[in-house]
């Protein structure tokens, strides 16, 4: 078993030369409008490159960047960040930056790589995520992954002046292990 390579992508360490794919991906709004509920904002590279190195000293995250497996492209990252380890929990976000990147499976590879990493290595327990409602795709992904939606706070998200809904999705160890979501994907 190969701990971070899949089929289509491999789970990577962060590279200097990624601020600038990342400054370049948040100069696109509508991928910023789906990942996240923050307002969006075009980030420097150097905001990245800062970014990093505090990921990279802090306990409570681990982000992995996702690079396919044919020819090492940087296509996005998964993280699992706020680890609370006395409560074996934390939190797990992914995001494909190019438009003709999304729909070919390496969001929910990688996302399958990194629920091996966080119940097997990690030794979590539990991953909690939130999602905009409107994002289907990614309400698709998770759930076809074996999320649970576990809450939804109402209006949480305004996009054109148009509020939305966030879910609370959740998924446990043991969930996972008994297959409810139907493939750990990644060889696992």
């Amino acid at each position: 078993m190969r701990l971070f390579q899949g089929e289509l992508v491999r789970l990577a360490a962060p590279r200097p030369d990624d601020a600038e794919r990342f400054s370049r991906w948040s100069e696109d709004g509508e991928y910023r409008r789906l990942a996240d509920t923050e307002a969006p904002r075009p980030r420097s590279e150097e905001y990245f490159r800062d970014r990093d190195r505090e990921a990279e000293a802090a306990a409570e995250i681990i982000e992995f960047r996702i690079r396919t497996v044919a020819d090492d492209r940087l296509v996005g990252f998964v993280a699992i960040s706020g680890i609370e380890w006395h409560n074996h929990h934390g939190w797990i976000a992914v995001g494909i930056g190019d438009p003709e990147d999304r729909g070919h499976g390496f969001g929910k590879e990688a996302v399958a790589l990194a629920l091996r990493y966080a119940f097997h290595e990690l030794g979590l327990d539990r991953l909690s995520l939130d999602v905009i409602a409107d994002n289907q795709a990614a309400v698709g992904l998770y759930r076809g992954l074996g999320f649970t939606e576990e809450g939804r706070v109402r209006e949480r998200v305004h996009r054109d002046g148009v509020p939305g809904d966030l879910l609370l999705m959740g998924l446990l160890r043991r969930e996972w292990e008994a297959g409810k979501h139907g493939s750990r994907g990644g060889g696992g």
